[in-house]
């Protein structure tokens, strides 16, 4: 039973004590102070704001417990930026003819004559390759999402 309910209660009996003496004759000059009723003085209970994080942060109750400080901080979304990666892949750019000593020819000629200058020619129609340049975004976290939550310290 919570401190309201009992406050109620006494209340009641103490009003109802008080209806049931008035409804009674008495005799004040055979009245003794061992007959009297006691009284009982009603102290009133100090109730604390209810907490709520924004406006009412300290000195608060909230399912009946007491805080001295509930404050309540809101979430904060992750924050980011985005940034271009390049990378090189190796790829087939056109076929061409292949020297003896490693070059290709420059007109990629297939006649005859071809890399006369070069030690003749390795090979026919021989793969040219060039490093192709490959942009990928990546997105950097910054700083993490922080879900919402309450700064409590009980009292």
């Amino acid at each position: 039973m919570n401190k309201r309910a009992v406050i109620g209660v006494v209340s009641a009996i103490v009003i109802l004590l008080g209806m049931s003496s008035n409804n009674q004759s008495t005799n004040f000059d055979t009245v003794s102070p061992s007959n009297t009723l006691p009284t009982t003085e009603i102290i009133p209970i100090e109730t604390k704001p209810t907490c709520d994080g924004t406006i009412v942060t300290s000195s608060c109750v909230l399912d009946e417990v007491n805080y001295k400080t509930y404050i309540y901080h809101a979430a904060v979304p992750e924050k980011t930026h985005t940034k271009t990666v390049t990378t090189y892949d190796k790829q087939v750019t056109g076929y061409c003819t292949l020297c003896s000593d490693g070059t290709y020819s420059p007109s990629c000629a297939t006649g005859r004559g071809a890399c006369s200058h070069h030690g003749g020619v390795a090979q026919w129609n021989a793969p040219v390759y060039r490093n192709v340049p490959i942009y990928n975004t990546e997105t950097v976290i910054d700083a993490p999402a922080q879900s919402a939550y309450y700064d409590k310290v009980l009292e």
